[in-house]
């Protein structure tokens, strides 16, 4: 008894759709993996500079404040603003300034502004500190 091919049940195609990828699929996945790399490459990157920059403005306040603290310990007659100057010490901090501006608003009270400067890499960057002390 021979059968038709209409009752052999659905023609088999002579092409048969592989479940291997094709080459374009290949291709697409790698750009995407690239350009994905690239992104977590350059976040990466600016969290870097982020951390850099944090430990730059705490370590300039801590230079600030030290160099604030050893200044109300100094008598206010001789109390006088410092030039700006690398910080020597503590040793260690040489890409960091500082200066000490004293100003004396009003008499028997001065002013004293410690500003500690370093390069970042937009340019010069400075973080400054004040305090007063009075003659009493």
């Amino acid at each position: 008894m021979m059968m038709s091919s209409s009752q052999m049940g659905p023609a088999r195609s002579s092409i048969h759709r592989s479940s291997a990828f094709t080459l374009l699929e290949m291709m697409l996945a790698m750009v995407l993996f690239a350009v994905g790399t690239v992104a977590i490459m350059e976040l990466l990157q600016r969290a870097h500079a982020g951390v850099a920059d944090g430990e730059n403005v705490l370590m300039a306040n801590h230079l600030a404040l030290r160099r604030l603290e050893e200044l109300r310990n100094v008598s206010f007659t001789s109390l006088a603003s410092e030039a700006k100057a690398p910080v020597t010490s503590p040793s260690g901090f040489s890409r960091f300034s500082r200066e000490a501006v004293v100003t004396e608003p009003l008499t028997d009270l001065k002013q004293v502004v410690v500003r500690v400067s370093w390069q970042a890499p937009g340019g010069e960057t400075n973080v400054a500190l004040q305090t007063y002390v009075s003659k009493n």
